[in-house]
Protein backbone atom coordinates (compact mmCIF):
# COMPACT_ATOMS: atom_id res chain seq x y z
CA UNK A 1 0.00 0.00 0.00
CA UNK A 2 2.93 2.46 0.21
CA UNK A 3 3.78 2.43 -3.43
CA UNK A 4 -0.06 3.30 -4.13
CA UNK A 5 -0.63 6.88 -4.76
CA UNK A 6 -3.32 8.97 -2.14
CA UNK A 7 -5.81 8.59 -4.94
CA UNK A 8 -4.51 4.67 -5.29
CA UNK A 9 -4.71 3.83 -1.57
CA UNK A 10 -7.96 5.62 -1.47
CA UNK A 11 -9.68 3.35 -4.79
CA UNK A 12 -7.91 0.65 -3.39
CA UNK A 13 -9.62 0.80 0.21
CA UNK A 14 -13.30 1.59 -1.09
CA UNK A 15 -13.03 -0.96 -3.77
CA UNK A 16 -12.45 -3.54 -0.98
CA UNK A 17 -15.32 -1.82 1.27
CA UNK A 18 -17.78 -2.25 -1.69
CA UNK A 19 -16.63 -5.95 -1.82
CA UNK A 20 -17.33 -6.68 1.53
CA UNK A 21 -20.37 -5.09 1.77
CA UNK A 22 -21.66 -6.77 -0.58
CA UNK A 23 -20.48 -10.12 0.37
CA UNK A 24 -20.98 -10.22 4.30
CA UNK A 25 -23.58 -7.29 4.45
CA UNK A 26 -21.48 -5.08 6.95
CA UNK A 27 -19.60 -1.72 7.05
CA UNK A 28 -16.00 -3.22 7.51
CA UNK A 29 -14.66 -0.20 9.33
CA UNK A 30 -12.92 0.95 11.03
CA UNK A 31 -11.13 -2.18 11.43
CA UNK A 32 -8.37 -2.86 8.31
CA UNK A 33 -5.56 -4.98 8.00
CA UNK A 34 -2.92 -3.97 5.36
CA UNK A 35 -1.83 -6.80 3.18
CA UNK A 36 1.47 -8.32 4.58
CA UNK A 37 1.45 -5.63 7.12
CA UNK A 38 2.86 -3.20 4.69
CA UNK A 39 2.71 0.38 5.47
CA UNK A 40 1.79 -0.19 9.20
CA UNK A 41 4.72 1.89 9.80
CA UNK A 42 3.83 4.80 7.11
CA UNK A 43 2.59 7.92 8.59
CA UNK A 44 1.32 8.86 4.98
CA UNK A 45 -0.24 5.32 4.67
CA UNK A 46 -1.67 5.34 8.14
CA UNK A 47 -3.66 9.09 7.48
CA UNK A 48 -5.26 7.97 4.61
CA UNK A 49 -7.02 4.99 6.09
CA UNK A 50 -8.04 7.19 9.07
CA UNK A 51 -8.96 9.95 6.69
CA UNK A 52 -11.22 7.15 5.12
CA UNK A 53 -12.26 5.79 8.78
CA UNK A 54 -10.00 3.10 8.98
CA UNK A 55 -7.42 1.85 11.73
CA UNK A 56 -4.58 -0.50 10.96
CA UNK A 57 -4.97 -3.72 12.91
CA UNK A 58 -2.16 -5.86 12.93
CA UNK A 59 -1.36 -9.47 14.62
CA UNK A 60 0.41 -10.69 17.03
CA UNK A 61 0.56 -14.30 15.70
CA UNK A 62 1.49 -15.49 11.99
CA UNK A 63 2.15 -19.09 12.12
CA UNK A 64 2.18 -19.11 8.07
CA UNK A 65 -0.53 -21.57 7.74
CA UNK A 66 -1.08 -20.84 3.97
CA UNK A 67 2.35 -22.66 3.24
CA UNK A 68 1.51 -25.98 1.56
CA UNK A 69 1.73 -29.36 3.26
CA UNK A 70 0.55 -27.60 6.75
CA UNK A 71 -1.81 -29.85 8.34
CA UNK A 72 -4.71 -29.42 10.45
CA UNK A 73 -3.03 -30.71 13.23
CA UNK A 74 0.07 -28.67 12.99
CA UNK A 75 -1.71 -25.38 12.53
CA UNK A 76 -4.04 -26.02 15.48
CA UNK A 77 -0.51 -27.37 17.31
CA UNK A 78 1.02 -24.02 16.11
CA UNK A 79 -1.33 -21.78 16.95
CA UNK A 80 -2.01 -22.69 20.43
CA UNK A 81 1.67 -22.49 21.02
CA UNK A 82 2.14 -19.26 20.16
CA UNK A 83 -0.93 -17.43 21.34
CA UNK A 84 0.45 -19.09 24.73
CA UNK A 85 3.48 -18.06 24.05
CA UNK A 86 2.06 -13.92 23.49
CA UNK A 87 -0.62 -14.24 26.37
CA UNK A 88 -3.26 -11.46 27.01
CA UNK A 89 -4.40 -10.32 23.88
CA UNK A 90 -3.00 -11.93 20.77
CA UNK A 91 -4.55 -11.51 17.85
CA UNK A 92 -3.67 -14.61 15.18
CA UNK A 93 -3.60 -14.40 11.65
CA UNK A 94 -5.40 -16.73 9.30
CA UNK A 95 -6.05 -16.67 5.38
CA UNK A 96 -9.32 -18.52 4.53
CA UNK A 97 -7.73 -21.32 2.82
CA UNK A 98 -8.86 -25.01 3.89
CA UNK A 99 -6.21 -25.92 6.13
CA UNK A 100 -7.49 -23.18 8.71
CA UNK A 101 -10.86 -23.04 8.07
CA UNK A 102 -10.90 -26.82 9.14
CA UNK A 103 -8.19 -26.48 11.94
CA UNK A 104 -10.45 -23.81 13.66
CA UNK A 105 -13.00 -25.47 15.39
CA UNK A 106 -9.58 -27.46 17.30
CA UNK A 107 -7.83 -24.30 17.77
CA UNK A 108 -11.13 -22.46 19.29
CA UNK A 109 -11.68 -25.44 21.69
CA UNK A 110 -7.81 -26.29 22.49
CA UNK A 111 -7.39 -22.34 23.97
CA UNK A 112 -11.18 -22.88 25.40
CA UNK A 113 -9.71 -25.17 27.17
CA UNK A 114 -6.41 -23.19 28.40
CA UNK A 115 -9.04 -20.92 29.70
CA UNK A 116 -8.72 -18.47 26.49
CA UNK A 117 -11.59 -15.85 26.35
CA UNK A 118 -12.25 -14.38 22.76
CA UNK A 119 -12.95 -11.00 22.29
CA UNK A 120 -14.09 -8.57 19.22
CA UNK A 121 -11.34 -6.59 18.37
CA UNK A 122 -12.52 -2.94 20.02
CA UNK A 123 -13.01 -4.94 23.44
CA UNK A 124 -9.18 -5.18 23.41
CA UNK A 125 -7.37 -2.88 25.80
CA UNK A 126 -4.84 -1.53 22.99
CA UNK A 127 -5.66 -3.72 19.36
CA UNK A 128 -1.94 -4.50 17.77
CA UNK A 129 -1.32 -1.54 15.23
CA UNK A 130 -2.98 0.98 17.18
CA UNK A 131 -0.52 2.79 18.95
Amino acid sequence: MPLLSDFGLRTDVRAAERAIRRAAGVDPRPWFRLPFGTGASDPRVLAGLAALGYHHVGWDVDVQEWRPRRTEHGVARAIVDAVRAHGDGAVVLLHTWPTPVRALPAILARLGDLGAEFVRLDELRSPPGSA
